[in-house]
């Protein structure tokens, strides 16, 4: 069930909300749903998971403010973070298989560092250094299993 959160702006001298639209998932943890307007800037990634608190506002109403990332809370975090230096098989939101060596997760940005092995987007990558690597971002993850 979607619920309304208020969410930081950054860049505006003074704190500032903007309600946006949320899917509870934890007791404090929610997953935005709403896009970034093209005029404001977040704290927090539109579709990431946030951590929330009840927080009074100036004018005396209260609501529920994003003060972190929840990426521990996201289905494979885990799995890759305590495997990190290990082979991979993945599966992106836009349909790419890969297979890669994830290096590093990185809990700030939501994302991990892949070292790209195989993939089945071959022209995804055609720009690029064969030995280079990539950060992928966990919204982007549907799945992940650890190759033996």
């Amino acid at each position: 069930m979607e619920k309304t959160i208020y969410m930081p702006l950054v860049g505006d001298g003074t704190e500032c909300w903007r309600p946006v639209r949320a899917v509870q998932v934890g007791d404090d943890i929610f997953e935005i749903s709403d896009k970034l307007p093209e005029n404001e800037s977040w704290a927090f990634s539109p579709h990431c998971r946030v951590r929330c608190r009840d927080k009074v506002f100036a004018d005396g109403h209260a609501g529920m403010v994003v003060f972190a990332y929840a990426i521990e809370n996201h289905p494979y975090y885990r799995l890759l973070k305590d495997h990190q230096g290990r082979v991979f098989r993945i599966v992106l939101s836009d349909g790419e298989e890969a297979v890669g060596k994830v290096s590093h997760v990185d809990e700030e940005h939501e994302d991990f560092i892949l070292h790209l092995l195989s993939t089945n987007l071959e022209h995804k990558y055609s720009h690029t250094l064969k030995e280079a690597i990539y950060a992928v971002k966990f919204t982007e993850l549907v799945s992940a299993r650890l190759e033996e």
